[in-house]
């Protein structure tokens, strides 16, 4: 039997180190915003208003795309989990929207919010050693569709430019690094990660007893990692070929896009963008969910591929909007959560 979960809770506020951490996050958003603002003050903001008011009554369609691109990711989050557990995919989209949210407020690499989603998963009596296993297989998963995307975006970059022969060359070596970091990734969860971070930590503080009682746990995470690479191989291909279908969903949300903002634009420009983009939000470590830095990239490689700056602007200020609304939801989704597990706990 597994241990009742408990709910999940912010870090305390009355800590040392809080205080600085809370003005970092504040600072950090408030240069993004500075970001934004002048991001649209230089492009004008007549113009920018312009394009929305071309997409007029069609401004709800803008969720359509997402809504299908967490249905893929969360397909694809599914083939980690184990065989025996059995959520409804509802919930599992749902605790998978709770955890973006998280990620999208926190400047942690987009990795902050994969405990939540562990910690959610245990409702539906998935041990918390499973669950946590699952995030991080899935997150390898996700790492290696989105290098094979970035690739096909670099590919489809040197083709617009004409420049085959270099294209082939960049795309092939960087294919060869991109393989090798993903069975990097693979060979080291397969050596017992989470014990080798348990044992530093039990040598950093040996009188923890805290840090004592994590040492089945630990244990329990890298059997778990260990037997999904050796025993369920396939499971991890087919959730890398749904990410990988995500990020192409992704292709025709821009393409639709820029198309209700009066744009028309080629596939391959929006793979091109699409694609490029994810470095761009990838480096902005700093800025929770990248906010200033990914529209300033974005409207930058917008703007080399001929598309008017008013477009590209509107464009991800477009993207910022829906990840803010999908956000809100999984935000709602875990205060219910969070008030519902002290409920049960009493009955």
């Amino acid at each position: 039997m597994q241990p009742p979960a408990t709910a999940w809770t912010p870090e305390p506020s009355g800590g040392p180190s809080s205080g600085p951490r809370t003005g970092r996050r504040i600072a950090a958003v408030v240069l993004g915003t500075v970001l934004l603002a002048l991001l649209v003050s230089y492009a004008g903001l007549a113009p920018v208003l312009a394009r929305f008011r071309i997409l007029g009554w069609a401004a709800p369609l803008i969720l359509v795309p997402y809504i299908v691109i967490n249905v893929l990711d969360t397909s694809g989050w599914r083939c980690t989990l184990p065989a025996g557990a059995r959520i409804p995919f509802s919930s599992l989209y749902l605790v998978r929207m709770a955890g973006e949210a998280v990620n999208s407020m926190t400047p942690t690499a987009a990795v902050g919010g994969e405990p939540v989603k562990a910690h959610l998963l245990r409702a539906f009596g998935v041990s918390g050693s499973d669950a946590l296993a699952s995030v991080v297989i899935a997150r390898t998963a996700l790492i290696a569709s989105q290098s094979a995307f970035v690739l096909v975006g670099l590919a489809a970059l040197f083709d617009r430019l004409e420049r085959h022969v270099a294209g082939a060359v960049w795309v092939a070596l960087l294919l060869v690094v991109g393989a090798g970091f993903t069975l990097l990734l693979v060979r080291l969860q397969r050596r017992g990660p989470v014990s080798t971070v348990w044992r530093w930590t039990r040598r950093l503080i040996p009188r923890s007893a805290v840090v004592a009682r994590l040492e089945a746990r630990a244990a329990a995470i890298d059997a778990r990692l260990a037997d999904f690479y050796r025993i369920e191989r396939r499971a991890f291909l087919r959730a890398t070929l749904w990410h990988f279908a995500a990020w192409l969903v992704g292709v025709l949300e821009v393409k639709l896009f820029m198309t209700l903002l009066g744009e028309q634009i080629s596939l391959r420009d929006a793979l091109i963008v699409e694609a490029l983009s994810q470095p761009i939000r990838a480096v902005a470590l700093v800025i929770p969910g990248g906010l200033g830095a990914q529209e300033v990239g974005g409207v930058a490689l917008c703007s080399f591929l001929g598309i008017p700056e008013a477009a590209g602007v509107a464009l991800w200020l477009l993207k910022r909007a829906r990840e803010l609304v999908f956000d809100a939801v999984g935000l709602v989704y875990l205060t219910c959560r969070t008030a519902m597990q002290p409920r049960r706990a009493e009955l």
